[in-house]
């Protein structure tokens, strides 16, 4: 007897793709959890700052302490994946082996997770077989596999958040219920807490989504109502942040205070990576004892003018080097130092890996601007702008790692493209589904 058609094309379920995706990345921590969990440095590499902040909440003394040593409140990072982690200490240990195991799993969660908006933005924007290939390469990128499995941070959830951010914000482009932009703005605030710098693109998909409403007149009023509560709803989340930085610093700090010292990490001179890691205090002892002495904020205002006076001096160089970032973020190599090399060609986030997502994802943008440019433009905004702040400070894998779920979208428009003209077929990858 003929199985049924939903047998049959049981590969091409969401629920399918995404346990499968589960399952890797869940044998990747059984295998990868020694790289976070291990005494190097008192545990440097279980979250670094994000760690040390977290160890700080679960010892009971408070929200600080990013270095090795105590060196009291910080706003060093934005708070919700701190105190998340801080919650899997307080359950499971300090710096266990069942915190790691318990931190990775979440993160490999996260990750999988991300295949359903994966599925869904791709579906709308360019066709079900479209979002079936890029949920594919999503469940079975390597680096998307050991990022969750190996290392601690926020990047999975960060990733998660900005692609259901990106989905909602293609629906509120075809149905912008006004309740929906509070939650859209919340969200947004929500993201910003988790990793600031997605909060880049806020203006930006906001404003695309938006911007059907100043066509007439009438739809003007819905337009500004739209905006006020997008605003609001942002501000709702960002506020107590804000709030508790003032109170503990008496300056304003928006979400982070470190951004002048990954500035002058970045362009301290050192061309040899793509960062100096020498110059950092987590690793540097007397760039530590000169942050213990002067304490958080003096400490990021001397970043920041050493950072502007070797700008001033050195501007050509600081441009060189933005191109080159600009082309590591891409292509994931830098030059060709044998220990860079090393890490390109060699690690899990190497050269092959994102050169490649990068052509077929080029491939794909160039197929979907000739046949649904419209659908195209929310994708090109995150390409352009979320990186930025990156080409001037420092770049890595994981950093890019946010805007992958938008990238292999068009990925996967670029293979089925390749696949269909290697078939001797005109691919018409852009069929755009309007139904759900």
């Amino acid at each position: 007897m003929e199985n049924p058609p939903e047998r049959r094309r049981v590969w091409q379920s969401l629920p399918f793709i995404t346990l499968v995706a589960l399952a890797l990345r869940l044998v990747a921590v059984g295998f990868l959890y020694k790289d976070t969990w291990n005494d190097f440095r008192d545990h440097l590499l279980f979250g670094f700052e994000i760690g040390r902040i977290a160890r700080s909440l679960a010892a009971g003394h408070g929200y600080g302490n990013p270095m090795l040593m105590e060196t009291g409140p910080t706003a060093w990072m934005t708070p919700i994946y701190p105190y998340l982690l801080a919650g899997v200490f307080r359950i499971f240990g300090i710096y266990s082996r069942n915190s790691a195991l318990v931190i990775l799993s979440f993160n490999a969660l996260c990750s999988a997770l991300t295949c359903i908006p994966i599925f869904l933005m791709a579906r709308r924007s360019f066709g079900r077989s479209v979002a079936v290939v890029a949920c594919w390469i999503w469940a079975l990128s390597p680096y998307s596999i050991y990022i969750s499995g190996g290392f601690v941070w926020e990047t999975c959830l960060s990733a998660l958040l900005l692609a259901i951010l990106f989905l909602w914000t293609l629906q509120l482009r075809e149905h912008p219920g006004r309740w929906s932009w509070l939650g859209f703005g919340i969200l947004w605030g929500v993201s910003a807490l988790t990793n600031a710098s997605t909060l880049a693109l806020f203006p930006f998909l906001t404003g695309w989504a938006l911007y059907p409403l100043r066509r007439t007149r009438v739809s003007r009023q819905q337009w500004l109502a739209a905006t006020v509560l997008a605003v609001l709803g942002l501000a709702i989340a960002v506020l107590p942040w804000q709030v508790r930085n003032y109170r503990t610093f008496h300056t304003p700090i928006t979400l982070r205070d470190n951004f002048w010292l990954e500035f002058w990490v970045g362009n301290d001179g050192h061309s040899e990576s793509w960062m100096d890691e020498n110059a950092h205090p987590s690793i540097n002892e007397a760039e530590l004892a000169e942050f213990v002495r002067r304490g958080e904020i003096p400490y990021m205002q001397e970043k920041r003018r050493e950072a502007l006076s070797y700008l001033a001096q050195h501007p050509g160089q600081f441009v060189a080097l933005s191109f080159r970032r600009f082309l590591y973020m891409w292509t994931g190599f830098w030059n060709l130092a044998p220990e860079n090399l090393e890490i390109e060609f060699h690690n899990p986030a190497n050269a092959y890996l994102a050169t490649g997502l990068t052509a077929a994802m080029l491939i794909g943008l160039w197929q979907a601007l000739r046949n649904t440019r419209d659908a195209t433009w929310p994708y090109v905004l995150v390409l352009v702008f979320y990186p930025l702040i990156f080409y001037v400070t420092h770049p890595a894998m994981r950093y890019r790692h946010m805007m992958e779920p938008e990238m292999v979208v068009l990925a996967a428009v670029g293979v089925r493209f390749l696949v269909l003209g290697a078939k001797g077929k005109i691919p018409l990858a852009t069929e755009r589904l309007h139904a759900a």
